[in-house]
C-alpha cells in the first residue's frame, strides 16, 4: 500500500507578503461603518465614511509609503 503524503505546495502569497496597512485600515473602517449603520449610529457611520474618503484621497494612497522610523528620527535630530 502506497504511503499517503502531502504534496509540497508553493508558498501562499497571502501568508508570506505582509498586508498593506492602508488596506487593513480601510477594511476595518468599512466593517465599522457597516456595524454602525446596523446599530443605527449614523454619526459614527458618517465619520467612518469620511475617514475612508480621506485615506483614499490622501497623497500616496495608491502606494502605501513605508518610512524608516530610525532614519526619520535621526533626520529630525531626535
Amino acid at each position: 500500500m502506497a504511503a499517503k503524503c502531502a504534496k509540497p505546495r508553493e508558498p501562499d502569497e497571502s501568508r508570506t507578503k505582509p498586508e498593506d496597512p492602508r488596506t487593513v485600515l480601510l477594511g476595518q473602517l468599512a466593517e465599522g461603518m457597516r456595524a454602525a449603520l446596523a446599530a443605527g449610529d449614523v454619526e459614527a457611520a458618517r465619520i467612518a465614511h469620511e475617514t475612508i474618503g480621506r485615506l483614499l484621497g490622501a497623497p500616496g494612497a495608491d502606494t502605501g509609503g513605508v518610512i524608516d522610523l530610525a532614519a526619520e528620527r535621526s533626520r529630525r535630530g531626535g
